[in-house]
């Protein structure tokens, strides 16, 4: 149902980019060349529109994949006005470097000696900067008016799915909460049956939602044809409950929802899937797979290398300062548990003494740790210790963005005090992640960072990485605590 909904909507959001980037397309053209704004070269004149005709399908289809891969068409719908606005930004830097990309390879290709054609086109600067500032509006813009109309049909009622839950417990409430979120789609729940609480009663659920009565007022509701959609949200306990239930709804033209108390030890993704004719639920599905991994992974190999070489200098002037404070070698190897549960080494610039745990054996680094050099203060306050962990990055042992690795030592300990501790390790550990751009780091206590990492897993998407990635450069490299 919701997939439905968000599958209309997900087609007018790419109905009204596509007229957006057609209206800023040839509008920057016009405004470049006929709107006197900025002064034209008398020798080179204007430009032919059918030179840019040409190219135009190129750039559609460069924002459009640009915007697939941001998941604006893949993932939650709805953004903030901020966010929204900065990825149209970023779709548009995106698209015109790859323009500049192909453009330069056609280029060089025509100057071959047997070229299948030649590509002499260049296209114009002070147009790209019009047409960059128009389409990000003009995306944007076109974008707001979709939420305005669907607003403002929602608000007269139109094209409403009125949900009725079944079962005001855990389950139920968790199902109203989800619909809720989606009321820009235009679900409403209009209220609870349970025979376990009493007509009138409200249950919080985002929102106030009330209950309706006992279970023998179904009928009675659904004879008054204002309920589209009916969630059975039961304990499996009450499985003769359960069909009594249906044997009413089949009674209705209503869509009906059975949600199996199950989902309620489900802590990642889960996905129903089909063994020759019989439903299957595979559980703790982590969402990293398929096209969207490897792009992942491609960031990670091109973001961890530009970063390895433009900082290599400070790799140097690091190293000599370690070798000057303190005795020792300059890097830290450590032992990690990563991915699937496997171990790696870590690499890391070391920051304590040398054999600073011969004595107290594996413990966490505490606030005003005695084992921190003075050199290593520094490194650990603007997290320059990190820095060689792109190494591990490079090598697939790690991802820029993912929960933080454990030491072995503390992955048994917590794995038997905190149930499903090991779910974390169904991604690939990351050098910076959801908690830690949230200022949770090792002296928060480890039951709050697993909240956060779960949420990751959970929400996890190409958008969420680079939003994260963007805090860290932000703020995510001061360390306050040290």
């Amino acid at each position: 149902m919701i997939r439905r909904q968000r599958t209309r909507l997900i087609g007018l959001f790419l109905l009204s980019d596509i007229v957006a980037i057609v209206l800023s397309f040839f509008y920057s053209y016009g405004l470049r060349f006929y709107g006197q704004i900025i002064p034209i070269n008398p020798g080179k004149g204007i430009p032919p529109l059918s030179s840019y005709i040409m190219i135009f399908p190129l750039f559609l289809a460069l924002h459009l994949l640009v915007f697939y891969i941001q998941g604006f068409y893949r993932t939650r719908l709805r953004r903030t006005k901020l966010d929204d606005f900065f990825f149209i930004a970023l779709n548009a830097v995106f698209t015109m470097l790859i323009y500049f990309a192909v453009q330069n390879y056609l280029m060089a290709y025509s100057q071959g000696t047997t070229p299948l054609f030649r590509f002499e086109f260049t296209i114009s600067h002070w147009f790209l900067v019009v047409y960059f500032v128009v389409v990000i509006f003009m995306v944007s813009f076109l974008r707001n008016q979709i939420y305005f109309m669907m607003k403002k049909r929602f608000a007269k009622g139109l094209n409403l799915q009125n949900v009725l839950i079944i079962g005001a417990g855990e389950m139920g409430t968790a199902v109203a909460r989800k619909l809720n979120k989606y009321r820009d789609l235009g679900f409403v729940v209009r209220g609870f049956l349970d025979d376990e609480q009493r007509e009138g009663e409200v249950i919080e659920a985002g929102e106030k939602i009330p209950i309706l009565g006992g279970l023998d007022k179904l009928a009675d509701l659904l004879e008054k044809g204002t309920i589209n959609d009916v969630y059975v949200a039961l304990n499996l306990t009450n499985y003769s409950k359960i069909m009594e239930i249906l044997k009413v709804l089949n009674k209705f033209t209503v869509n009906v929802r059975l949600i199996p108390d199950l989902f309620q030890l489900l802590t990642l993704k889960a996905r129903v899937e089909d063994l020759d004719g019989f439903p299957v639920i595979s559980i703790d599905e982590p969402p990293t797979r398929g096209l969207m991994w490897f792009i992942k992974r491609l960031m990670d190999i091109g973001v961890s290398l530009t970063v390895l070489l433009l900082f290599s200098p400070l790799f140097l002037i690091v190293a000599v300062l370690i070798k000057l404070t303190s005795k020792g070698t300059v890097f830290y190897h450590q032992e990690r548990v990563g991915l699937d549960g496997k171990s790696f080494i870590m690499h890391k610039f070391r920051t304590m003494g040398a054999d600073a745990e011969e004595v107290t054996g594996p413990v966490m680094c505490r606030k005003d740790d005695p084992r921190i050099t003075r050199t290593g203060h520094f490194l650990r306050k603007f997290s320059i210790d990190e820095l060689p962990q792109l190494i591990n990055v490079l090598r697939g042992k790690m991802s820029l963005v993912g929960p933080r690795p454990e030491r072995p030592h503390f992955v048994l300990d917590f794995k038997e005090k905190f149930p499903k501790y090991m779910l974390r390790h169904k991604v690939k550990s990351g050098v910076t992640g959801w908690a830690q751009v949230h200022g949770l780091r090792q002296e928060t206590p480890i039951e709050k960072r697993i909240e956060y990492d779960f949420y990751y897993i959970e929400n996890w998407s190409l958008l969420l990485d680079i939003k994260i990635l963007w805090k860290t450069l932000r703020n995510g490299f001061i360390d306050r605590s040290v």
